[in-house]
């Protein structure tokens, strides 16, 4: 490129100049608005829905998979109905699969190797137990080394609102923050 021609364009430099600095502005103001939010993480949610008893009335046991569902519906109806401008909201939730927990396991492993003149013969052996841990009862449950909640497939929130397309925006945004759902996987509706 000539550098006469570069040098009278400065003013084209300068307002590259400023556009690099407002996109580095707005990245960290926008992280520092992210971050000053009060939204409650999905693993608190899932904390509080290990801590519910099944019914000593109802023989059958509740899958846990819906127990959580139906926490997360109730908590995030009653979120998006203290939104300005809803008046009502229901809300479905629907998850992948099931908690999963990893079991701390206790692995021994022999090798024996034997040998007579030009013949050998080798026996490995592998063998696997779960490491349990005792309650204050006496009774041994497993160690428990992680528990991880199931993701969130998707969520239909049908709303009746004054303003429809800003509740719609507020709704999915809050979604996304709380349930960390990208807003592909959000369907807000309008009520009847």
């Amino acid at each position: 490129m000539n550098p006469k021609s570069f040098l009278a364009n400065k003013w084209l430099m300068v307002l590259g100049a400023i556009g690099v600095f407002l996109l580095i502005i707005g990245t960290f103001w926008r992280s520092g608005v992210k971050g000053s939010e009060h939204t409650l993480p999905p693993q608190s949610m899932a904390v509080q829905a290990t801590q519910v008893e099944p019914s000593t009335s109802n023989a059958s046991v509740q899958d846990p998979t819906l127990s959580l569902e139906n926490q997360y519906n109730q908590q995030l109806q009653r979120m998006i109905g203290q939104i300005v401008g809803v008046n009502q909201a229901s809300v479905m939730v629907t998850l992948d699969s099931t908690d999963r927990l990893e079991v701390a396991n206790n692995v021994r492993s022999s090798s024996q190797t034997q040998g007579t003149g030009n013949q050998s013969s080798q026996s490995n052996t592998v063998s696997s137990d779960i490491f349990t841990q005792r309650t204050a009862d006496g009774s041994s449950i497993p160690f428990v080394t992680s528990q991880q909640t199931p993701k969130v497939r998707g969520v239909l929130v049908v709303v009746n609102a004054e303003d429809f397309f800003v509740a719609k925006a507020e709704i999915i945004n809050a979604i996304q923050h709380v349930l960390d759902v990208p807003a592909y996987k959000i369907s807000v509706e309008p009520a009847k």
